[in-house]
C-alpha cells in the first residue's frame, strides 16, 4: 500500500509527499501520522473552494472541544502551519496559519517523584494483582506487572519502548536490552543492573512457559496472547497506585511516565553527591534516555527537596573555597 491510498481526500497527494518529508527528517512520529490522517479526513467533510487550504478550514482545524485541550490543539496548529507552508510552494494560494491563532500553551502537571519507599509498594501492589481479570485471566499478570515497573524504575525507559519488547530484544548474556526504531526513529542498547538481570531471568522462564516463545514475539504478553496496550497497563497500574494509596480518587496521577521523570531525578541527585560536573555528564543521560538532543532531557530534571539541598551545599562548598582564596579561583 503506497502512501497516497492510505489518504483518500482532495489533498491526498500533498498529504502524502507531507508525510515522506516528515519521515526523511525522523519527524513521522505516530502523533504527526495521526494528525494527518485526521486532517485528510477533514478535507472529505468540509470543501476547500480554493483547491487548498483555506482560512475557514483552518479555523474548523483548530476550533477547541471537548476532545482536544490547548496541549492538542497547540499540537495541530504546529502540524498545520508545516503542512501549510509546504503546500504553499506549489499551491501560492494556500492559507498559512499565522502566531495569532496558535492556542495558549498550558503547562503540564508537575511530575511525580516516586521515593523508594513508594517504588517498593508499587512493586509488591503488582505482585499482589489478581491473575484473573473480568476480561481474561492471565496466569503471569502479576509478574508481568511487577517486571514490567521494576524495569521502567530502573532503567528510565518510555513506557511504550518497553512494552514494544521483544524476547530477542532481551540480551541476558550482555546484560542489556534493544530498543528498537523509538521516539525520533532512534535504536539504543540500554544495560541493566544485576538485580533487574536476575529478575528477568526469572520472569522469562515463567513468560516462555505460557505462550509463543518465537524470538519476536512480545515479552510482556496479555492473557489474549497479545501485546499489552499502554491504555490496559496504566488501568491496571491505577489499580495498584490506589491499593497503595500513592494515588487518590478522583484525582489525577500518578502516572507510568513519572517513573521516567523519578529516574533522571535520582541520577542527577547522585551525580551532584559524587561531586561530578553534573552539565558535562547530561550528554550522557540524554544518550541513555533515548533523546534527540540534551534540551529534551532538561524536562525532567525538575527541582525537588532533595536536589535543591545538593545543589546549596555545592554552591556553599564552592563559596567557602572560593572566598578563602581571597575571591580568587
Amino acid at each position: 500500500m503506497t502512501a497516497i491510498t492510505r489518504f483518500r481526500g482532495p489533498l491526498a497527494s500533498d498529504i502524502a509527499k507531507y508525510l515522506d518529508r516528515l519521515k526523511a527528517e525522523g519527524r513521522a512520529m505516530r502523533s504527526p501520522v495521526a494528525q494527518l490522517r485526521a486532517l485528510d479526513q477533514l478535507t472529505l467533510t468540509i470543501p476547500l473552494p480554493t483547491g487548498s487550504i483555506d482560512e475557514a478550514f483552518a479555523k474548523t482545524w483548530l476550533a477547541p472541544s471537548d476532545a482536544r485541550g490547548p496541549n492538542t490543539r497547540r499540537c495541530r496548529y504546529f502540524l498545520l502551519r508545516g503542512f501549510c507552508r509546504f503546500l504553499a510552494r506549489s499551491w501560492p494560494q494556500t492559507f498559512v496559519p499565522s502566531p495569532f491563532l496558535c492556542p495558549r500553551h498550558r503547562p503540564a502537571p508537575p511530575a511525580h517523584i516516586y521515593t523508594p519507599q513508594e517504588v517498593r509498594l508499587l512493586l509488591d501492589g503488582a505482585l499482589r494483582l489478581s491473575n484473573r481479570g473480568k476480561a481474561h485471566p492471565c496466569p503471569i499478570r502479576s509478574d508481568t506487572m511487577h517486571t514490567l515497573l521494576l524495569l521502567l524504575a530502573t532503567t528510565g525507559m518510555r513506557i511504550s519502548e518497553a512494552l514494544q519488547l521483544n524476547l530477542d530484544d532481551v540480551d541476558l548474556t550482555r546484560g542489556v536490552l534493544f530498543v528498537r526504531q523509538s521516539k525520533f526513529k532512534k535504536s539504543r542498547l540500554i544495560p541493566v543492573s544485576e538485580g533487574t538481570l536476575a529478575l528477568l531471568r526469572r520472569y522469562l522462564q515463567r513468560r516462555l512457559s505460557v505462550a509463543d516463545g518465537h524470538s519476536h514475539a512480545p515479552l510482556f504478553i496479555s492473557g489474549l496472547g497479545q501485546r499489552y496496550s499502554k491504555t490496559y497497563v496504566a488501568v491496571m497500574f491505577r489499580q495498584i497506585a490506589l491499593a497503595a494509596r500513592i494515588a487518590s480518587p478522583g484525582q489525577k496521577g500518578p502516572r507510568l511516565h513519572d517513573f521516567r521523570h523519578t529516574f533522571a531525578v535520582t541520577r542527577l541527585l547522585l551525580w551532584y553527591r559524587e561531586g561530578a560536573d553534573v552539565m558535562a555528564r547530561l550528554p550522557l543521560l540524554s544518550t541513555y534516555l533515548g533523546h534527540a538532543q540534551v534540551g529534551g532531557t532538561q524536562v525532567y530534571l525538575q527541582a525537588t527537596a532533595e536536589l535543591l539541598a545538593e545543589a546549596d551545599r555545592r554552591f556553599h562548598s564552592f563559596a567557602r573555597e572560593l572566598l578563602a582564596g581571597g575571591g580568587r579561583s
